[in-house]
């Protein structure tokens, strides 16, 4: 299987096998190594609206510390790291910034 038909294959299962809020850390890898995945989107149970998506990535590396971390808490922190990243002003910006003459 070429690499580009091998995406496009992990894409369809990616949209017909969804986790939800509830699911836990080990749940949604257990579901990824099932369906030889490594991207899975997270959906509202009751509308089936997107809430986001989450990596195999991301999830091994809370496995250790938090397997069993709801999906919903792990979208969350993702939501407000990604918010802080946008807004906050970048540290070279400060750093490369000419220092300032004192008024007298």
């Amino acid at each position: 299987m070429t690499t580009c038909r091998s995406a496009q294959l992990q894409t369809l299962v990616s949209r017909a096998v969804t986790l939800f809020p509830e699911d836990t850390v080990l749940a949604a890898l257990q579901v990824m190594h099932r369906h030889g995945v490594h991207v899975l989107p997270v959906v509202d149970g009751h509308d089936g609206e997107l809430l986001g998506e989450v990596t195999e990535g991301e999830l091994q590396r809370l496995s250790g510390c938090a397997p069993l971390a709801r999906l919903a808490e792990i979208l969350t922190v993702k939501a407000v790291t990604t918010t802080e990243e946008t807004t906050a002003v970048p540290y070279e910006a400060l750093v490369s910034a000419a220092p300032r003459a004192w008024l007298h």
